[in-house]
């Protein structure tokens, strides 16, 4: 039986913005991915001073984020798992759960050049399908140099998602939100109105 082919989006989600939308989207158009999983990370609730909110609000906000997206769904694994998570844990667990899904992981350019330094990093670009997503500030000769590289010594099957990525910051949009600021084009407006129906950032 062939399988369905998905994609992971991991980070903190903090929160989720407009950029973080396009690049699932983009990636599941060009790549005719069954569905892409946003995947917030667990953060200590020692580190809650640094992120000013918890892992309900920002698994909330995801959540609001892909309500309109068909072909966006929602992950609470590492959430719910709490700890520190592995992607190469994380993708082994997730396939062993969906026998039936091929598992792809997004990754930016950045986290892109340093990934066979990654906990398994071999096993990940071995195994899984890797989504290259290069951002503003990233050279893009460095990361098709690497994707040859990661391909010849691993036999990695990796896609390059070639949307223009929006240069939207999550520093940016919680520094607005403290200032009680619009966030219009930089978050959903379901979003913008959860932070300031919950006066997070604040």
């Amino acid at each position: 039986m062939k399988k369905k082919p998905a994609a992971v989006l991991g980070g903190t989600f903090n929160p989720i913005h407009l950029g973080h939308i396009s690049i699932a989207e983009a990636a599941a158009e060009e790549l005719h991915l069954h569905t892409v999983y946003l995947m917030p990370a667990h953060v200590s609730p020692f580190k809650l001073n640094e992120l000013h909110v918890s892992d309900e609000d920002r698994l909330a906000m995801v959540r609001i984020a892909a309500q309109n997206h068909p072909r966006l769904s929602v992950l609470d694994y590492e959430i719910r798992k709490q700890g520190i998570s592995y992607t190469w844990d994380t993708l082994e667990e997730l396939s062993r759960i969906h026998e039936d899904t091929d598992f792809w992981f997004i990754v930016g350019g950045d986290s892109f050049l340093q990934l066979k330094s990654w906990s398994h990093g071999p096993e990940i670009l071995s195994r899984y399908g890797i989504i290259l997503t290069i951002r503003p500030g990233i050279s893009r000769e460095d990361c098709l140099q690497m994707k040859e590289q990661y391909e010849n010594q691993y036999g990695a099957r990796i896609s390059l998602v070639h949307n223009d990525p929006l240069d939207i910051s999550s520093t940016e949009i919680r520094r607005r939100a403290a200032e009680g600021k619009s966030l219009k084009g930089l978050v959903p407006r379901e979003v913008e109105k959860y932070i300031y129906d919950h006066r997070l950032y604040r």
